[in-house]
């Protein structure tokens, strides 16, 4: 049985997390539901304050792109 979540955020957030979910072939619904399934696997979340790597950084974007979205199938 799905339900709904409603949660409030800043508009422009919201779009820019909704572009680059549509450049990586998913859904903001499915972003959310990845993070919320992470959060439960791993008891917590990790909060940094230190920079990550970004997709900027990698030379082949199709590529990593093409793998992240192989990894998301066994969510769906």
């Amino acid at each position: 049985m799905d339900t709904t979540i409603l949660i409030k955020t800043k508009k422009d957030l919201k779009l820019q997390a909704q572009d680059l979910a549509k450049d990586l072939g998913l859904s903001l619904a499915d972003v959310v539901n990845a993070s919320l399934r992470q959060f439960v696997i791993n008891q917590g979340i990790t909060i940094s304050k230190m920079p990550t790597e970004s997709l900027d950084s990698y030379i082949n974007k199709k590529q990593i792109i093409s793998a992240y979205q192989e990894s998301l199938k066994e969510f769906k």
